[in-house]
């Protein structure tokens, strides 16, 4: 929810304008970023492009439903960034793999879970306030699907999966569709 605070300061810091990012980062490995996913709710996720589909496991002990969800699982790092733009503000968590590159980003929606999304970043460290290049702040991903995920046994494995959101707010879905746009992708409604 950094956006929300970037937003109420931003009227009493002069130094804060309409472009200013707000960045911080928190070391996570995929598996605790997958037993964390399903408390968030409606998320927009956007993973980043892969060479090819790997037929290797993801991780031990867990499987993945989709192939697109597989790169939630090389994360090694979560730098979460708000922003106050001409649409208002936006905040999103880029997934990092061992290499500094992202895997897969995540956007706040009106309709995620604030307190679940706040949890999620507990313990992180503030980056210091630098330009950011125009490629980090636009994501390349493969796709862009409104997801809510879950996870549940399957025999040994946990199974990390995406199921249909219920409801996504007409401002959360002109979001995400902005967001899309921004990345070159089309929006999915649900992964599959």
């Amino acid at each position: 929810m950094l956006g929300w605070l970037t937003h109420a300061f931003a009227a009493m810091c002069p130094a804060a304008d309409a472009g200013s990012i707000t960045r911080c980062s928190v070391s996570m490995l995929g598996v605790e970023l997958a037993a964390h996913l399903p408390l968030l709710g409606s998320v927009l996720y956007l993973p980043a492009p892969r060479p090819a589909p790997q037929d290797l496991p993801v991780c031990t002990g867990w499987l993945v439903a989709q192939c697109e969800l597989a790169p939630l699982f090389d994360t090694r790092e979560l730098v979460a960034a708000s922003m106050i733009g001409a649409e208002g503000p936006r905040e999103w968590i880029d997934c990092m793999d061992a290499q500094g590159r992202p895997c897969a980003r995540l956007h706040l929606l009106p309709d995620t879970d604030y307190l679940a999304w706040d949890a999620l970043l507990a313990g992180s460290r503030l980056l210091p306030l630098a330009p950011l290049r125009p490629e980090r702040l636009v994501c390349r991903a493969a796709s862009a699907t409104l997801a809510q995920f879950r996870h549940r046994r399957v025999g040994a494995l946990q199974l990390l999966e995406t199921m249909p959101l219920a409801k996504v707010s007409a401002l959360g879905r002109g979001i995400a569709g902005e967001v899309a746009r921004a990345a070159a992708v089309e929006l999915e409604p649900t992964l599959g």
